[in-house]
């Protein structure tokens, strides 16, 4: 990813709308992004759609991210036995939980105040739920995409991981406990810790395996 420059484009199109959105909230103004989008959704999936987005959110929920996460740590041991990415994934799951937490209580901004469709405990901005499921999915993606050959597998199943990632965003404004604004910070947020655990992970993995090539080497007597 250190390596991409639309990687380098998402880093700094998230940056610019994480801090967008950051003093629009702390100006304390209504932010006309959210009446739109609000409405859009509302109008977009009607109550039909609310069994789909209620599972969506469950699995961007501490039991859903938690068996996620658990599934592919077990494919990354058994099938490839990559101890630097099971690493590198719980320290941005988890990590990136906690700094989530973190701008939550600093930033302190209270929920919609409309009907919640799903039970909610702490406060709004960024949405947990877009972050982490960003942190999640991306680093999922990322691991799979380096083991696909084709440019059309990756295509495809970056494509298929960002709509996923939507989805899972969207459910909570659909949920109606989200601003539009909160979950797009979320997705932003979660970009930019997602690429950083992706670089340290990509530079642990090409130290580590320039020290093993060192080591298994053979020696050339002079």
């Amino acid at each position: 990813m250190r390596k991409s420059k639309w990687a380098y484009v998402f880093l700094i199109g998230s940056a610019a709308i994480f801090l967008y959105f950051l003093f629009a909230v702390k100006s304390g103004e209504q932010i006309s992004f959210d009446r739109s989008l609000s409405t859009v959704f509302t109008g977009l999936f009607p109550e039909s759609t609310y069994p789909f987005f209620e599972f969506m959110d469950g699995l961007g929920g501490k039991i859903g991210v938690g068996i996620v996460t658990l599934i592919f740590l077990i494919m990354l041991w058994v099938k490839h036995g990559n101890y630097a990415a099971m690493a590198a994934l719980v320290f941005a799951v988890a990590i990136g939980n906690e700094v989530n937490k973190w701008l939550k209580n600093t930033i302190g901004r209270a929920r919609p105040d409309q009907e919640h469709l799903v039970s909610v405990a702490s406060l709004s901005f960024p949405s947990g739920h877009a972050m982490i499921g960003m942190i999640l999915y991306t680093f999922i993606a990322f691991v799979i995409i380096n083991g696909l050959r084709t440019s059309k597998a990756k295509w495809i199943t970056g494509v298929l991981a960002g709509i996923w990632i939507f989805l899972m965003g969207i459910s909570r404004i659909v949920m109606g406990v989200h601003y539009p604004s909160d979950v797009a910070a979320g997705f932003a947020a979660g970009f930019i810790w997602v690429f950083l655990s992706i670089v340290l992970y990509e530079a642990v993995k090409a130290k580590t395996t320039k020290v093993s090539y060192k080591k298994h080497s053979p020696k050339i007597s002079p």
